[in-house]
């Protein structure tokens, strides 16, 4: 069994997501007729970083009309192309270098048309690329020693390349924004667990007062 190592942390930004574009008369034709989109989900590195070293394989589990519904790939780039006319949730499966460290899935909602838009089809809005991506912080704490080379490998190239996204929406000003999301949420659930917390409390306090009362009583009665 591998050690690990104590006091060790290591964070790895990626991206993925989704660009989605409609077919045009010039553009290859579809293999079904009914298919309006050619779409593209992926996993990056959020500046372009090689990600091989740390992700040994990515699966894609697409909607059950795809055949076959479920797609693995096991070197970058980590994507899969299609056509198709809906939009479905994707299950996104990522599996690490270190077999050690548990899969990590992620789901993104496959997006064809703007969000505050009708999807009309024949709309100029309809006909440019629509692109929806997230960013993500991976977290390996106390990785296991054989596992440590690839990780500084991969912070090597994120200090090498700040700030150089790949990404046409991800920009410093909307991690900023995000950031803020995710404190604002944290802020939430831990004044959630607080309340929880003082409502336990007075639950015991409440129990403890009954179970007081209760023993009075038996003493009287006998």
């Amino acid at each position: 069994m591998a050690r690990r190592l104590k006091n060790e942390q290591f964070c790895c930004p990626i991206i993925f997501g989704s660009v989605a574009g409609r077919i045009g008369k010039k553009d290859p034709p579809p293999s079904d007729p009914s298919h309006t989109h050619r779409w593209t989900v992926f996993v990056r590195g959020a500046n372009g970083e090689d990600i091989s070293p740390i992700i040994k394989r990515v699966s894609f589990k697409l909607h059950e009309s795809f055949v076959p519904p479920v797609r693995v790939i096991e070197s970058p780039p980590f994507e899969v192309t299609e056509t198709g006319w809906g939009e479905f949730e994707i299950l996104i499966k990522l599996s690490f270098a270190d077999s050690q460290e548990k899969p990590l899935p992620l789901f993104h909602q496959l997006q064809l048309y703007p969000k505050d838009k009708d999807p009309d089809p024949d709309a100029e809005y309809a006909k440019l690329p629509i692109t929806s991506e997230h960013y993500e912080e991976i977290v390996f704490n106390e990785p296991h020693e054989e596992f440590i080379e690839p990780l500084r490998r991969y912070r090597a190239q994120v200090i090498a390349n700040p700030g150089k996204s790949v990404s046409s929406t991800f920009t410093p000003q909307l991690e900023a924004s995000e950031t803020k999301r995710l404190y604002s949420i944290n802020d939430k659930v831990l004044a959630d667990i607080e309340k929880w917390k003082s409502k336990l409390a007075a639950s015991e306090h409440a129990k403890k007062k009954l179970e007081n009362d209760i023993r009075s009583l038996e003493a009287e009665a006998v």
